[in-house]
């Protein structure tokens, strides 16, 4: 009798499989704001790994699946406030197809090569695939829980300007590897590579490789001759509660806006100090001054009192049935040189796709009467051209910030500081105002670029391209933000690679796929098949 060939490692039993996906993907909610435990990110990941590591195919299917709903839909619970449950949890559950995508492909590597260093380096690559696909299709993609965006308070962040969102990805799911290495030789269930006590090994240099990033300079990043920063100020004017069944805005957003400008004017003033440029956030005025010459009035008032342009956030209508939402600039000669409309509208938030399909799934579509469209020109204000500075200020709207590709595009195009303007009171309390906050902070030190975010209702904060705090005001909070802000004009190397970082990896990734599925040496035996008893 022919013996049977001994697995590399021991497969997982499919009740631990399910039990490690489910586990996983609450490490990585965990890793998130607002609670910010970043080292399970690679944790997670890892048990990820360890769930694949199964003889069926089904059952690391629905160990990932288990892994994403488990990480989606409670990371994304603000969705719920805005769009009710069912699109909510069909939100989640989508999102987690993707780390099905990933569970399946990952697993042909491991399964077929074994842990060994070109596996992990073949798999972390794969994680980075998928979520740059998750990142930016369908209809644009979603972001929102990037492996990145947990790192705001990691010493990995150090990496960013240097390897930007992909690199940082990759680097977490690496150490990921080496976690699920390291634990498996101490478990006893490896037969081949480190095995036993020599499990430590991997998770020695994966301390050791976070606690070098502490030390990794930033890099080089020239500010402008002679005028080094500017004095932006950030206005969080807070508002009534957004009634969800009707998505209105209150009638005293731009009040409070207008009142809590004024309230900075007058303080700057007694510090003789200047302001440079004064941000509004997103939906700041609730209906579109320039068709309203009270409230145009009240904001060219409010830039010549201050001695400084006013960013506001406003709707602006197109046609009948579309809109486009707007940052302008108001002058304190009446004047509105400047607009940038959104380019990227959130699909099912601010415009419909395929509207006639999903309204048969759902009634909530038509609570977007109007439907976004997008803007055609990167977001660049150069106050030098419109005659109110000298500075070049990138705009995004919202969600925006969480999109790599337009915060590049703002840096190549010239902005030596970004503005973001959001409107997160149509999420209510729920943790979507501290998630993007960590990823502006995310993206000005991926960018080498100051933030300046500032919410109608929180939270609105500034960041120097080295992701220090400059200024901040909470949830639900009436006040200012305000800082002589750090201008930039070099580009970081993760700026300058661009999408070729992420396509680099990603490409490393299926190559290895197809290495593995070219191979005939296998890390799990096929499990034995059952004979059928004689008759």
């Amino acid at each position: 009798m022919t013996p049977q060939p001994r697995d590399d490692v021991d497969p997982t039993p499919w009740p631990a499989a399910l039990i490690c996906g489910a586990a996983g993907g609450l490490a990585a909610l965990a890793a998130f704001p607002p609670y910010g435990m970043w080292m399970l990110l690679p944790v997670s990941l890892a048990l990820l790994s360890a769930a694949l590591l199964t003889r069926s195919g089904w059952v690391a299917a629905l160990a990932s699946l288990a892994w994403g709903v488990a990480f989606f839909v409670p990371l994304t619970a603000w969705a719920n406030t805005y769009a009710g449950t069912a699109p909510w949890i069909a939100l989640g559950v989508f999102e987690a197809l993707f780390i099905v995508l990933f569970g399946l492909l990952a697993r042909v590597v491991l399964v077929r090569r074994g842990l060994c260093p070109t596996s992990a380096l073949v798999v972390s690559a794969l994680w980075v695939g998928v979520e740059t696909l998750r990142s930016h299709a369908p209809w644009g993609g979603l972001p929102w829980g990037a492996s990145a965006f947990a790192l705001g308070d990691s010493p990995l962040l150090n990496l960013g300007p240097w390897i930007g969102m992909a690199g940082l990805s990759f680097v977490v799911a690496f150490l990921g590897q080496m976690i699920l290495h390291g634990a498996l030789s101490l478990l006893g269930r490896r037969h081949r590579g480190l095995t036993g006590f020599a499990g430590v090994w991997p998770f020695a240099l994966a301390v050791a490789a976070i606690l070098a990033t502490v030390v990794v300079p930033h890099p080089v990043n020239r500010a402008p001759v002679d005028r080094p920063t500017m004095t932006v100020a950030g206005i969080q004017g807070s508002m009534e509660r957004i009634d969800p069944a009707t998505m209105v805005m209150p009638d005293d957003v731009f009040e409070n806006h207008l009142a809590t400008t004024r309230t900075l004017i007058e303080s700057t003033s007694l510090e003789g100090r200047q302001l440079d440029l004064i941000v509004w956030p997103e939906d700041s005025t609730g209906y579109d001054p320039r068709q309203d010459p009270w409230m145009a009035d009240q904001l060219t008032a409010a830039a010549a009192d201050a001695g400084a342009p006013v960013l506001i956030g406003t709707q602006a209508a197109v046609g009948e049935s579309e809109r486009l939402n707007q940052s302008v600039l108001y002058t304190s000669d009446g004047s509105t040189p400047y607009a940038y409309s959104k380019r990227h509208p959130v699909p099912f938030g601010e415009y419909i796709p395929s509207r006639d399909f999903f309204r048969t799934l759902s009634d909530k579509v038509d609570l977007v009467a109007r439907d976004m469209i997008p803007g055609e020109e990167v977001g660049v204000m150069g106050m030098g051209e419109l005659g109110v500075g000298e500075d070049s200020v990138g705009v995004l709207i919202c969600f925006e910030i969480a999109y790599d590709n337009l915060v590049t595009d703002a840096v190549h195009s010239g902005a030596e500081v970004i503005v973001v303007q959001s409107n997160n009171a149509l999420f209510g309390d729920s943790h979507e105002a501290i998630q993007q906050l960590a990823e502006a902070k995310v993206m000005a030190v991926v960018s080498g670029r100051s933030v300046v975010h500032v919410s109608t209702v929180g939270q609105s904060a500034i960041f120097t391209p080295e992701g220090r705090r400059l200024d901040f005001v909470g949830h639900w909070e009436q006040g200012a933000v305000l800082a002589d802000v750090p201008l930039r004009t070099g580009i970081t190397p993760a700026v300058a690679g661009g999408p070729w970082i992420a396509v680099g990896i990603s490409a490393l990734g299926l190559l290895g796929l197809l290495g593995a599925l070219s191979g005939r040496r296998r890390a799990l035996a096929p499990a034995p098949a059952r004979r059928r008893p004689r008759s």
